[in-house]
């Protein structure tokens, strides 16, 4: 019984450690960096993710990420793509999920918001925006 207090006060003073982590880094090959606020950092695999990061890949890099409502990417070399928001909160109903790619490659799959509220996923490119309706796709800015 003497747990039971000890293991809810680890997880009340937790919270802000992870609340803000919306991903995990899986895969990483070359040259990666993550842009937070006025950081840049070097991407290592089981590094999190923040809304709001930018990730580059350099030249014969990639990136894979599991977001956490299990939504895949992959960025291919000489990409700049921007995480600029991510929510996921099922038992309150509360999506959002908005990525920016501005060059480079990227193949996405849809996770759970992809499936319980397709209209709250979007995907910009600079001559539009894509909506999912199915689960994968492949997108090229040059």
């Amino acid at each position: 019984m003497r747990c039971i207090p000890l293991l809810i006060c680890l997880l009340l003073f937790s919270v802000p450690v992870w609340a803000d982590d919306i991903a995990i880094i899986k895969s990483l090959d070359g040259s990666v960096k993550i842009k937070r606020a006025e950081q840049v950092l070097i991407a290592e695999k089981s590094h999190n993710l923040q809304s709001g990061d930018i990730l580059i890949t350099g030249k014969d890099s990639h990136i894979g990420v599991i977001f956490h409502d299990g939504s895949v990417l992959t960025l291919k070399e000489n990409s700049f793509l921007r995480v600029n928001d991510f929510e996921f909160k099922p038992i309150e109903n509360k999506f959002k999920f908005n990525l920016k790619l501005k060059k480079g490659a990227a193949l996405f799959q849809s996770g759970k918001i992809g499936t319980l509220s397709p209209e709250s996923f979007i995907f910009e490119i600079p001559e539009g925006t894509i909506g999912i309706r199915g689960t994968k796709f492949l997108v090229e800015v040059k």
